[in-house]
């Protein structure tokens, strides 16, 4: 019985003294930004705010609307 004791007290004492992974130095977490569009961006045409996504035609070519509330030519003629 004795020596059951002292090896059960011997295993615990072992395992206490292994670092654990809960007391290990925790790294600092990476953040994570993301651009994402909104969906809420305007570009100005003829003095009013249209939505993005929007098109026409100029000199022969689609323009649109952009995420960024800018006019972006397309390869496609109109």
């Amino acid at each position: 019985m004795k020596t059951e004791i002292v090896t059960i007290a011997a295993l615990l004492a072992a395992m206490l003294a292994l670092p654990s992974q809960a007391r290990a130095p925790q790294q600092p977490a990476t953040s994570l930004i993301l651009a994402q569009a909104r969906g809420d961006a305007t570009c100005q045409q003829e003095g009013r705010r249209v939505p993005q996504g929007t098109t026409y035609c100029a000199a022969g070519y689609v323009v649109r609307c952009t995420a960024r509330g800018s006019w972006e030519k397309t390869s496609k003629r109109c």
